[in-house]
């Protein structure tokens, strides 16, 4: 427990994300904490007052839970359930949040957590709970048992996601953790605030509280009006003027991208000052920075304010889904900004633009650990490749494997090593069921692409010789003689000495590095489907014992 309390205190238990144990963890340790005020506060107990009636016989309770059944439960809630009925019996059915009186001050502590389910991109209503009639024992009994299971429905979305990702996407290999529920009612029932404890439950990730800090802003932006739009026109650039860049300079400043003193807010010319704020604005939205505000930097302008909203809420589930990683360096790739990241000691350390699979191909989010760096690559063609571009073209070209430096390896086609092969002269290897890989590429052009959804669903990386560089350098490697190595054309696998975790994530809304808001297009249209799988995930009946 006392590496709990440091953890809690320092954030730890969140980087970058909290598993199970974690959640336990932070919930116990800001009961501990909250304890400790509330005795600081408190040098004497109070006496507490004259109960009313006896507290909801036990008998009632134990009838609530033994009509549970979690068999019936969907794979979500059955967990759940499992846990509350293990929770009762393990204190002999007594209550938790009630008494004679109805709820304890415990009970009302969790019931204004649940209230706060918006601030955190949840649904408040899908949390609510009514408080029960302190003269109907039965209604105490089962309003003690809902309770438990609505607390610990919302610990755990809070903590590890409301959805299932694999459920939303097919091409997605994250598995959604479970937490130990009667540990974590445990924790919450000795807790000196009920409420803080099940509040701290929520990742405590810079990235998680920079995006609820901003879904704060743009919902309190959103009940002032909103933001203006930019009415339809010329492409509008420097050295112009008019009524649309006195309105462009407003919007600008709406959103934060126009900096300095407000005086020149009036003024109808497009200036230099003007220009940095466009160019800062289409650098957030990842569109090509020109300066130019034509057809698509005006339809990111006009994207309502409830839009941006929504992606800022999906952010922060997709953070929750996010697994622990064990280590001091890790490798995160975000597919919807196309660009990698080392991370060292929560530090970045390193960044390149990546190309990502095409509409078509679309490359998968996931976790896996990269274990070997291979050099000189040679590139085994995936059957689906093979059977729909290359057997094609070699019917119609009988030279087409010789030419393009390929070769039958028993019943496979495979290219050989050189500056000709599609993995280029580097591939990062983290074996998967998907066959999914980040290399270098001949084609260097696409990096120069705003949308860099080229590939058939590997990541190709614009600097792999520096990033090799990095991950190797630990175990003797330098630029030398990674070069002198890649210039013997020969295939060779160099085994990392200490593998290093991967994450494979998409998100649309985030902090960049200096902490800026980013927005970027929904390249794979998987915002959408997160969208309904949320909003079905809110409808979820509570048990029928429990109604």
């Amino acid at each position: 427990m006392r590496k709990c309390l440091t953890e809690y205190a320092t954030g730890a238990a969140h980087l970058p994300a909290m598993g199970p144990a974690a959640l336990i963890c932070r919930v116990s340790a800001a009961a501990l904490l909250a304890a400790s005020l509330v005795r600081s506060a408190s040098p004497q107990a109070a006496t507490p007052p004259p109960r009313l009636a006896p507290e909801p016989p036990a008998a009632s309770i134990e009838a609530v839970v033994r009509a549970l059944d979690p068999s019936a439960a969907d794979g979500h809630d059955r967990p759940l359930l499992l846990a509350v009925i293990r929770f009762y019996t393990d204190q002999r059915f007594t209550p938790a949040w009630t008494d004679a009186r109805g709820l304890t001050a415990a009970g009302v502590r969790l019931t204004q957590a649940l209230a706060t389910a918006n601030d955190e991109g949840l649904d408040a209503r899908a949390y609510a709970f009514q408080p029960p009639d302190p003269r109907d024992t039965t209604a105490l009994a089962r309003a003690d048992v809902r309770l438990s299971f609505i607390a610990l429905r919302f610990a755990e979305d809070l903590g590890v996601g409301l959805t299932v990702p694999g459920a939303i996407h097919r091409d997605h290999a994250v598995v959604r953790p479970r937490l130990r529920g009667d540990s974590v009612l445990r924790a919450l029932r000795d807790a000196a605030d009920a409420r803080r404890a099940l509040l701290a439950a929520a990742p405590a990730t810079p990235g998680y509280v920079r995006l609820r800090e901003t879904l704060h802003h743009l919902r309190a932006l959103e009940q002032r009006g909103g933001w203006d739009t930019l009415p339809a026109g010329p492409t509008l650039r420097l050295g112009m003027s008019g009524a649309r860049v006195a309105q462009l300079r407003r919007l600008l400043r709406q959103r934060g991208d126009l900096e300095g003193p407000h005086d020149g807010d009036s003024t109808a010319t497009f200036d230099a000052a003007l220009a940095v704020a466009v160019a800062r604005f289409q650098e957030r939205h990842g569109l090509t920075v020109d300066t130019l505000v034509g057809r698509a930097t005006g339809a990111a302008l006009n994207v309502p304010v409830r839009d941006r909203l929504e992606q800022v809420r999906l952010g922060m589930e997709r953070t929750r889904w996010i697994p622990p990683v064990t280590g001091n360096r890790w490798i995160t790739v975000n597919l919807a900004d196309y660009r990698a990241f080392v991370i060292d000691d929560d530090q970045p350390v390193f960044a390149t633009r990546v190309v990502i699979g095409d509409r078509k191909h679309k490359t998968p989010m996931f976790v896996d650990t990269l274990t070997t760096i291979v050099l000189n690559p040679a590139w085994n063609v995936p059957p689906s490749i093979a059977a729909k571009e290359i057997l094609p073209k070699l019917r119609r070209e009988p030279d087409y494997l010789e030419r393009n430096h390929m070769i039958w390896v028993g019943r496979e086609i495979q290219q050989v090593p050189g500056p000709w092969n599609a993995l280029g002269q580097i591939a990062f290897m983290f074996p998967n069921r998907f066959n999914v890989y980040m290399h270098d590429t001949p084609a260097k052009a696409l990096f120069a692409f705003p949308d860099r959804a080229h590939s058939h669903g590997c990541i190709r990386v614009e600097r792999p010789h520096d990033l090799a560089e990095l991950l190797l350098g630990a175990d003797g490697w330098t630029r030398a003689r990674l070069d002198s190595v890649i210039a013997t054309g020969h295939r060779t696998a160099v085994p990392l000495t200490t593998p290093v975790p991967v994450r494979i994530t998409y998100a649309t809304a985030f902090l960049d590095l200096g902490g800026t808001l980013q927005f970027r297009p929904d390249v794979y249209g998987r915002d959408a489907l997160l969208a309904r799988a949320l909003a079905r995930e809110h409808q979820r009946p509570l048990p029928a014992p429990l109604r």
